[in-house]
Formats: C-alpha cells, structure tokens, sequence
C-alpha cells in the first residue's frame, strides 16, 4: 500500500549545545533531531543545539497543522513565523522552518532533504540552535522543525566589553566607554558631548564576533589612536533581536 506524505517549500526569515534539554522529545522526535545533526555532520556543519523554547513554538503549530489536518506555515488568525517564535522567548537574529505531513518521522526527513527549499534549512551554516515538535492525528505525523541563529542576551557592558576586545587585537588604544557614547549609539547622527570623534561607526548585528569591514579598514588606516565603544538598546519593534553598537574613532 502507498503511503501518503505532504510537506511545504520552506519559509525563510531573515532582517534565533546542549542535548541533555532534547531528553523529553518523543522517539519520532528525537529521530528528526539525530538525522538532522548527522547529516550537518556529514558535510562538515556544526550540530545544531536543541533549544526547549524553539521546540515551544515548534509544538504550537504543529497542533495547529493537526487540528487543520494540513501543512501551512500560517494559519488564518495565526501568527507569522517570526512573531512565533518570539512570543515562545526566544531571541534570534534568523529563524526558517520545515514543516510536513508523513506516516513517519524517517519519510519526514528523507523528504526534506530531497527537497531543495527544505534540504538548506537543514544544512544552513548561518543557524545554530534547532525545535523540533510531532503531533500526531489519524496516524499522520504533523512535524514541525524550527531553525534559528541565536542571539544571546548580552548586558551594555558585556557587548560594550565584546567590541572593545576585538578592536584591541587591532593595537587601538580603547578608552573606558563613556555616558556621550552610548547616546551615541542612539542618535541616527551627529555625537554627543563636547568632544567630536574623527569618525563615528553605528552598526547593528546580530552577532558581536565581527566588526564591520569598514571598520576593520579604518582602523588599520594609521590615522585615528583611540576608540570608545557605546552600546545602547533597540528601540524598534521588531521580533527580531540585535546589538546596537556605535565606535568612536580619535587621532
């Protein structure tokens, strides 16, 4: 006899490790997440860490998947992916998802991966963390895999701290961040305080391992001795999490 499957192409957002939390998924469930980071693995990717608050967001919709008795990556009256995922708490700076239909979780995966859309939201480099849910109806397994790149919740200091570390490795001097800097950072131009910087930088991301390659060149151009880094909080409304960093250049 046939067995019947559905899935949907993949929804795709842009501008979201530690198995032990993965101990409470179903044996279909953690299948998904074991083939997942397999074949990460095979291609030379990093495993994706089980996040629990993904996986809550994951389950919300596919009960709606099964109360419908359908695959969608929104429902009417259902919030977007982004605003699921949020409103579960998590913080990410990218978030996609799969979604199918299938008798199991094998013909799941294996469908997926033979789907172009599907297949690169698994083997996405940019992603870091995944949720994973199955509700099962009538015998049909209604799976649903979120994916994000996290963000994590960092204090003004921490990212002030973050910037300033990698701006140090360059042999710029950095001076201790000051109150005019983080105003700064929430000024869409100008500088505050008496002191003007030779050049000013504001740049949002989602992850503070980087400086900008703008950046990078002005500070090996020779002209500027000290930086001051200001870090402020994002102010728009967005489910979507960044940092919100300016660096002040000084001769």
């Amino acid at each position: 006899m046939a067995l019947a499957a559905l899935l949907l192409p993949a929804a795709h957002l842009l501008p979201a490790q530690s198995f032990e939390s993965s101990a409470n998924l179903t044996v279909a469930e953690q299948y998904l997440l074991a083939a997942a980071n397999q074949d990460r693995i095979n291609q030379g990717l990093q495993p994706l860490r089980f996040d629990p608050v993904l996986a809550e967001a994951s389950e919300v919709h596919a009960r709606e998947m099964a109360d419908h008795a359908e695959i969608s990556h929104q429902f009417d009256g259902e919030p977007e992916l982004a605003a699921r995922g949020a409103n579960a708490g998590a913080h990410f700076s990218l978030i996609t998802e799969n979604v199918a239909e299938a008798p199991t979780s094998v013909i799941i995966h294996n469908l997926w991966m033979h789907s172009p859309g599907h297949r690169a939201n698994l083997l996405d480099p940019n992603v870091d963390s995944i949720g994973i849910a199955i509700v099962t109806r009538n015998h049909q397994l209604y799976a649903v895999e979120d994916f994000a790149s996290t963000v994590q919740t960092l204090s003004l200091n921490q990212q002030e701290r973050t910037v300033a570390g990698i701006i140090a490795q360059s042999g710029m001097r950095v001076a201790e961040t000051t109150v005019e800097a983080r105003q700064t950072c929430t000024m869409s131009s100008g500088y505050a305080g008496s002191r003007q910087p030779w050049y000013i930088m504001r740049y949002t991301a989602g992850s503070l391992n980087e400086i900008p390659s703008q950046l990078r060149s002005k500070l090996a151009s020779g002209k500027y001795h000290q930086a001051v880094v200001g870090a402020c909080s994002v102010t728009r409304n967005s489910p979507f999490t960044a940092y919100n960093i300016a660096v002040l250049l000084y001769p």
